[in-house]
């Protein structure tokens, strides 16, 4: 299997998907003890339908993935809903019109935060959490999205 390294602005084609590199920069070095912000960030593409995978990035990154302006329909959200990401300018830039959270019950860290669920729903992103509603299929048909809480993979 070959590995590639991918940064800002890259894209390539997978499955009739395109995929867009936001994260991170051209210029990033990740230090010896790998920090959120190493995360890579993609727009996935697929038709009129657009997904945006945060990996774990924080402010930061969320502040230089905003300044491209990205608009997407589904949100993976960044670091299992830490107070540290989705802050309202990312939510501000991309309008997502559903968000899902992958974390797990009962976790020491108390995610999702309070204040990022209340975002979400000021912006009105129809969120899916996993560590409350198990496993969420998204469908991304080229024209529309369609959550399918508790399905298995098709």
């Amino acid at each position: 299997m070959e590995i590639r390294e991918r940064t800002q602005g890259d894209d390539f084609d997978w499955a009739g998907a395109h995929i867009h590199v936001l994260a991170p920069p051209r210029h990033w070095r990740p230090q010896a003890k790998p920090k959120n912000d190493d995360s890579v960030a993609l727009l996935i593409s697929y038709g009129h339908t657009k997904a945006l995978l945060a990996g774990d990035v924080e402010k930061k990154m969320e502040s230089f993935i905003a300044a491209e302006w990205v608009q997407a329909d589904l949100l993976k959200v960044a670091h299992h809903g830490s107070a540290t990401s989705t802050t309202p300018e990312l939510l501000q830039a991309t309008h997502p019109r559903f968000a899902v959270i992958s974390v797990g019950a009962h976790n020491s860290f108390g995610h999702p935060r309070r204040e990022v669920l209340e975002r979400l729903q000021e912006y009105r992103a129809r969120t899916y959490r996993t560590d409350a509603m198990g496993v969420t299929t998204f469908l991304l048909d080229g024209n529309k999205v369609e959550a399918r809480p508790g399905d298995a993979v098709p």
